[in-house]
Parts: C-alpha cells; sequence; structure tokens
C-alpha cells in the first residue's frame, strides 16, 4: 500500500470514528470490514492505538511518559476517541457475528465495561497466562476463548452457561451472547427469561428454559432443548428473522446456511454439554478461628457439626439452640450436614430459628456474623429479625415487620451493584423504609463469603471478608423488646426469598465487634490458604 493510500484509509477511520460519513461511505466501510481481513486488522489497529492514547490523556499515572498537548486539539481528539470506543464496540459486533478472526487489540477497550458475569465452575481448563481463568473472576463483555474443558459461569441476570472448549463466545450483554464456534449449555432461570444466545447465522431466544448449541467451524447450528421452550430464528442478511421454529423438551434442530432453513433432526450430531449443579462443598474451619470466636464472647455460636435431639446445638449455652421449621413432607428444605446448614427452595415455608426468643437484642448494640455460599444469583434471604407478637400486633400483622435483614437481592427495585448483599436496619420495625448498605457486587456463587453486619446507637456497618465494605452514621433507637431471629427463610409464613446455598459458623453478640476483632476473625480462617 503506498503511502497516500495509506493516508486515504487513516483519514477514512477519522471519519468513521468522528460520524462524518455518509449513509452510502458508511455502508460501504462496513461491508469492507466485513469482507477484507486486511483492510479489518488495519482498522482494529488503529483504533487501538486511539484507545491507548486516550487512557493515556485521561489516566496519566498509568504511563511514565509525559504527553506535550495543546488544549483544543486535544478535547477534538479525546471526543474522536470516545466515539471510537462506542463505535468500535458496535463494528467489532459485526465481523464477531460473521465469524472473522478474534480481534484480539479489543482487549484494550474491554477493562472500560462493567461486568455482567461471574466464573463459578472450571473443570480441566488449560492454564492460559496471558487471560487466566479462576473462580469468582468477573466477566466483562467481550470475547471468551476456551481451549479445552469447561468454563460454567453465571449472567448478573441468573442466566447460566457452560462453556466447553475448544469455543468461541463472545459475550455481548447481561442478557445476549454470541456462540462463535465450539459447544455451550445455558440454563434460565425465571428472572432471566428472554436471554438471547446468537451464533452465527441465529438466534435462540429462551422462553423459559435449559438448551444446548453445537456451531460447527462452518458456521452451521444445532440446538437441542433439554427443558422447557425456545424459538430459533434463522437471521437474514440485515439480522434480522427470516425463518422461525419453536422447539420443546427432547427436540433439536439445525440452522443450515448454504442452503438457508431449518431442519428438525432427531439428534445433535455431537454430544452437547450439560450445567453442573453448584453445590456448596464444606468450609474447612481451623481451630484458631473456632477460638477466636469464643474469646469475643458471642451470645449463640452454631457449627452445624451436629444434631441433639434434632437440634443445633449452641456452644455457649443450653439456651437458644437452632431449631429446624419444614414441613414434615419435605425433610430437604434444610439439611444440617458437613457443618454446614444447607438450604434448598421448596413450595412450603421453613427456616432455622433459636428455641426462644432473644430479650435485649436492640438494647444497644448487635451483631450477626457468619458464613454463607449461595448456589446462585437470586433473592435470597439470609437472616431476619423480627418482633415477637404480642396481644396488640397479632401473628398475621407481624408477619413481614422486619428489623434487620441480611440478604442478597435479585431483580430488585433497589439501585446497586448486581451481586450485592444488603444489610437493612428499620426502627421501628415495619415492612418499609429503615436504612440499606450494599456491598459492592461481590457475591460469587459457589463461594464462601464471611458477612458481619453491626448496629450501634450510632452507626450501622457491614463488613464483607474481614473489610468494612459500608457505614453509616445514624442515630438508630434501642429497645428492650424480645426478637426473634430466622435464618434462610424471610418470615415463618412466607416462602418468598429462601436461600438456595449453606451457611455456616453462623455468632449473634448482644455488642458490637470491634474492627480489629474482625479482622482477626478473618484471618483466622484464612491465614496460608482460600477459605474455599
Amino acid at each position: 500500500m503506498s503511502k497516500i493510500d495509506e493516508a486515504r484509509e487513516r483519514e477514512l477511520f477519522r471519519q468513521l470514528v468522528d460520524g462524518s460519513l455518509s449513509a452510502d461511505e458508511f455502508s460501504a466501510v462496513e461491508q469492507r470490514l466485513l469482507s477484507d481481513p486486511g483492510f479489518r486488522e488495519r482498522y482494529i489497529r488503529a483504533i487501538d492505538i486511539e484507545a491507548g492514547l486516550y487512557e493515556a490523556f485521561n489516566f496519566p499515572g498509568t504511563f511514565s511518559t509525559t504527553v506535550t498537548r495543546k488544549k483544543s486539539p486535544i478535547e477534538v481528539f479525546l471526543m474522536v476517541a470516545a466515539c471510537a470506543t462506542v463505535l468500535f464496540g458496535f463494528v467489532g459486533w459485526l465481523f464477531w457475528m460473521s465469524g472473522a478472526p478474534n480481534p484480539n487489540a479489543a482487549a484494550s477497550l474491554l477493562p472500560r465495561l462493567k461486568p455482567v458475569a461471574i466464573v463459578t465452575q472450571l473443570h480441566q481448563v488449560a492454564e492460559n497466562p496471558a487471560s487466566p481463568l479462576e473462580i469468582g473472576m468477573k466477566i466483562r463483555p467481550g470475547l471468551l476463548n476456551v481451549a479445552t474443558g469447561q468454563v460454567q459461569f453465571e449472567f448478573f441476570n441468573g442466566a447460566q452457561i457452560n462453556v466447553e472448549g475448544p469455543a468461541e463466545l463472545h459475550i455481548q450483554s447481561v442478557d445476549k451472547a454470541t456462540l462463535i464456534s465450539g459447544k455451550v449449555a445455558v440454563r434460565i432461570p425465571p428472572g432471566a427469561r428472554g436471554f438471547v444466545l446468537n451464533t452465527p447465522n441465529a438466534a435462540v431466544v429462551d422462553l423459559g428454559t435449559e438448551f444446548a448449541v453445537f456451531v460447527d467451524k462452518q458456521g452451521t447450528s444445532e440446538v437441542h432443548v433439554a427443558d422447557g421452550e425456545v424459538a430459533v430464528s434463522l437471521l437474514g442478511n440485515d439480522g434480522n428473522t427470516l425463518k422461525s421454529l419453536r422447539i420443546t423438551e427432547g427436540m433439536s434442530v439445525r440452522v443450515n446456511r448454504k442452503p438457508a432453513g431449518l431442519e428438525r433432526i432427531d439428534a445433535p450430531s455431537v454430544t452437547l454439554p450439560g450445567l453442573q449443579a453448584q453445590i456448596a462443598t464444606p468450609l474447612r474451619v481451623n481451630e484458631d478461628y473456632v477460638r477466636s470466636i469464643r474469646a469475643s464472647r458471642p451470645a449463640i455460636y452454631w457449627r452445624f457439626e451436629k444434631l441433639v435431639d434434632g437440634r443445633v446445638p449452641n456452644e455457649i449455652s443450653p439456651r437458644w439452640s437452632g431449631t429446624i421449621h419444614a414441613a414434615p413432607d419435605d425433610p430437604s428444605a434444610i439439611v444440617v450436614h458437613d457443618g454446614m446448614a444447607r438450604f434448598t427452595p421448596s413450595e412450603k415455608p421453613h427456616r432455622l430459628e433459636p428455641d426462644d426468643t432473644i430479650p435485649g437484642f436492640n438494647h444497644e448494640s448487635f451483631t450477626l456474623e457468619f458464613w454463607a455460599s449461595l448456589d446462585n444469583f437470586h433473592w435470597a434471604s439470609l437472616v431476619a429479625v423480627v418482633p415477637q407478637p404480642t396481644a396488640e400486633i397479632e401473628d398475621a400483622v407481624a408477619r413481614n415487620r422486619h428489623m434487620t435483614l441480611i440478604e442478597l437481592p435479585y431483580n430488585s427495585s433497589f439501585v446497586c451493584s448486581p451481586g450485592s448483599f444488603r444489610f437493612l436496619y428499620r426502627h421501628p420495625p415495619g415492612n418499609s423504609g429503615g436504612t440499606n448498605l450494599f456491598s459492592d457486587g461481590d457475591c460469587s456463587p459457589g463461594l464462601w463469603h464471611h458477612l458481619v453486619a453491626i448496629k450501634t446507637p450510632g452507626r450501622i456497618k457491614l463488613f464483607l471478608n474481614g473489610k468494612l465494605v459500608r457505614h453509616f452514621a445514624e442515630t438508630s433507637a434501642c429497645d428492650e423488646d424480645p426478637y426473634r431471629l430466622l435464618v434462610g427463610g424471610l418470615d415463618e409464613g412466607l416462602c418468598d426469598r429462601q436461600l438456595s446455598g449453606a451457611i455456616t459458623e453462623f455468632a449473634v453478640y448482644l455488642r458490637a465487634l470491634e474492627d480489629e476483632e474482625i479482622k482477626i476473625h478473618y484471618r483466622a480462617m484464612t491465614a496460608n490458604r482460600s477459605p474455599n
């Protein structure tokens, strides 16, 4: 390419990102990006350079070289670079959809995008020093390459995907992804219904289901429904549905490219993966942790190592043993084993509760401390503190009158990062109002989390994994009323917000733990190893 052609091409890229191309010119460039690998590579390189300069101008501490610049041209450049970031994502989607080579330069733009999913399981995945994967890692929009093994992750809306290598999956948003090649299994809970999985020539729209998809190197797609129903669309050149077909449990369909069409098949041509169950593994508790908890003098300490007369013994005193409240015909709703209480959602209310109310719980200060592992993103009530019904307040009225809640909200009206834990304090107890503290999207399904919630007359605090994540100065009322403590359920008569997961090392203090005590507890558990 001559220098004149290079200059013209650079100017073309500039016009492309600043929006000065006409509709016809833009269409011509779009077609060339899709059809010309060399042109596409030069475009990516040019945009990557601009993105790097954008980083340097906006985050000068990241680079050791100081760039001298005049104000007015740079203001223009920053505007162009910002436009480039948005347009690059769009054009990148175009050639990913066309099955073009992986644009490695896109990685420089991805860190500015918000995470939409989190890695929950890894099975026989080859290590890649350049882009290592680990459980609990947050995933941003972009291209996920899996060479071998299986990577399972969960979107923050609850959708789960298991990718089996070799595969390339382009994650576009919290409710959309494109399988470029390889195999995936997808499970969609009711709250995430409408999730779309694209392939190079088709779109699979969930209608409440579990399904699997295979895309071969030629771009032919196969869809198999394990449960529920999906709508499969063959896409035309304009990206819209050309032909569509609904398939239900046990059915399979092949989406052909040439000739274009939808073909029912008896079974997929390859063995497709399934979703791996997300079950909490026992937390390895050492004696240093137990000693540190006892030294802090809790009123209740449940370790879930055994049941005595059908109850979880309080390690501190004979009072306040944990009583399992579950329907006789649903014994699996709460199971105590391997040092943890395992909760499974059911159609009937259930909870774990001390065998007596706690007088003076809100006399001045209190602390709730425990470890929790959730199976998936769902609205889960971990701990609820409610008033004891009195003659003036009947049991039916007392329901849903909470003083304190520790939860994982899901698809709620709250403004918070997805996957955030919630600590609510409300006085007087009721069904609205109060003050909330949220963590910052820190929940990782399948991993253990150390949670500590503290209320004092002047402040509420939320700690996660030994660190103070939120606090708020507030004059909090105190009282001498007895309170009930419900674990794993929102209320005794409700099935809402049931926990799917496990809780262990549950401690209640009728005082406020010091910040240093909490750090000591967490360090004692995690010294020289991961708690998971």
